[in-house]
């Protein structure tokens, strides 16, 4: 008899388990990634153009300096390129918020 209570309450709160994070997943599905962006950056601009996030910074004289661009392109692996000051980012899918801080963290200060 207990071996049976032991495996309804696994069975039950595997259950639990499997629907908070289809929860989570569905909330963050309804928001747009430069808005996931912007919340985790919100230091920065974020702006979005040609399919690119871009995170810059105000500078002196009130310009946009682009510090991060990020592209999301399936064919392709995780790929870094710098160019000068400003760094590209390109993924095969919509990086999670942990990892863009880990990418991110050397280039932006």
């Amino acid at each position: 008899m207990d071996k049976y209570l032991v495996v309804a309450i696994v069975v039950i709160l595997c259950i639990f388990i499997v629907i908070y994070t289809q929860r989570a997943d569905m909330s963050s599905a309804s928001r747009s990634f430069k808005d996931i962006v912007q919340k985790e950056f919100n230091k920065y601009k974020v702006i979005e153009k040609n399919q690119t996030i871009m995170i810059c910074e105000i500078n002196h004289r009130n310009e946009l300096d682009e510090l991060v661009l990020i592209r999301i392109d399936p064919s392709q692996k995780k790929n870094v390129r710098n160019f000068g000051r400003r760094i590209t980012f390109t993924y095969s899918k919509e990086p999670s918020v942990r990892e863009m801080r880990q990418d991110f963290a050397p280039y932006l200060s």
